[in-house]
C-alpha cells in the first residue's frame, strides 16, 4: 500500500504539472485572462455607479491583456480570500494593489509594476499627523489585512502608544470612520489617500508620509512560469510605449517614477 500511495502521489504531481505547465497557453486559448480585484480600493479598483469595475489597476490590466492579445475579465473578490481564490484556480492572476511581501512571496510569484508609499490622513479640523510618533494616544482607522495594518502593528511594537486600531474591510468604510469621528487618523496607500482627499477636500487632508514607497505586484501562481514571464514582458512593453504613463497620470494626476 505504501508503494501504491507513492505512485499515486507521483501521478498526481505529474498531472498537476501538466495542467499548470500550459498556463499561458490556456489563457491564449480562452482568449481571456481572469483578473481578481477587491473593488473597495479607489482609485486603484472600485465600482462605478453603473456597477462596472474601474480604476488604475483595471486600466493597466486591460493594457497588459491587449499585449497578450486577450481580453481581461474581472472577478470581484473580498480581500481576505483573494489569495486562496488564486490557489484554487478561480482566476489566473491578482492585480489589486497587492504589496510584495516576503510572506506573500512564499505563496505566489509577483510581477512588480508600481511602487507606492503609505500616508497619514486626518480631518482638516483635526491634529496633523506628520510621523508615526504623532499617533500616540490616537484611535487609527485602517483597512484590514493590508500592509497599512501591518505598519500600525509595527509602530506599536516600537513602543508608540496608539490608543486603538480600528480595522475595516474597505477603504470607504475606513474614511467614513474618520469622517464620523470614530477615528482621528488613517494610514493608507498614497494613491488612496490622495484620491479621497481630492473627493472631499473640505474634510480630509494628507498630513504626512508614513512609509517609503514599496513595490506592488501582480500575483501569479508559483506553477505558472510561462504566464509570469509573459506578464513581466508585457509590463516592460507598456512602460516603454507610453501606455503605462498615460494611465497612471489619468488616475493620479502626476507622472510615475519609472
Amino acid at each position: 500500500m505504501k508503494t501504491l500511495a507513492v505512485l499515486l502521489s507521483t501521478f498526481c504531481a505529474l498531472v498537476s504539472f501538466s495542467i499548470n505547465a500550459n498556463d499561458l497557453d490556456a489563457v491564449l486559448k480562452a482568449k481571456k485572462i481572469r483578473v481578481a480585484v477587491d473593488t473597495t480600493y479607489p482609485p486603484m479598483e472600485f465600482e462605478a455607479n453603473d456597477g462596472k469595475v474601474i480604476g488604475l489597476d483595471v486600466d493597466l490590466a486591460r493594457a497588459l491583456a491587449k499585449i497578450l492579445n486577450v481580453e481581461a475579465e474581472f472577478v470581484v473578490m473580498p480581500w481576505d480570500g483573494i489569495l486562496a481564490g488564486l490557489q484554487s484556480n478561480r482566476y489566473d492572476i491578482i492585480m489589486s494593489s497587492m504589496n510584495v511581501t516576503p510572506e506573500r512571496s512564499q505563496q505566489v510569484n509577483f510581477v512588480p509594476y508600481i511602487s507606492m508609499g503609505q500616508v497619514f490622513v486626518v480631518k482638516k479640523t483635526g491634529t496633523p499627523v506628520k510621523t508615526e510618533n504623532d499617533l500616540k494616544g490616537k484611535t487609527v482607522a485602517v483597512q484590514a489585512d493590508t500592509t497599512s495594518y501591518n505598519a500600525l502593528e509595527e509602530f506599536k511594537k516600537r513602543g508608540i502608544a496608539i490608543k486603538e486600531i480600528k480595522a475595516f474591510k474597505g477603504a470607504t468604510e475606513t474614511f467614513s470612520a474618520l469622517k464620523s469621528n470614530q477615528a482621528e487618523a488613517i494610514i493608507t496607500d498614497e494613491a488612496v489617500g490622495l484620491y479621497y482627499a481630492g473627493l472631499d477636500a473640505k474634510t480630509f487632508v494628507v498630513s504626512g508620509n508614513a512609509m517609503k514607497p514599496e513595490p506592488i505586484g501582480i500575483a501569479v501562481k508559483k506553477s505558472d512560469a510561462k504566464l509570469l514571464k509573459a506578464l513581466t514582458d508585457a509590463v516592460a512593453t507598456i512602460k516603454k510605449n507610453g501606455e503605462y504613463v498615460r494611465i497612471y497620470k489619468e488616475w493620479l494626476k502626476v507622472s510615475p517614477k519609472l
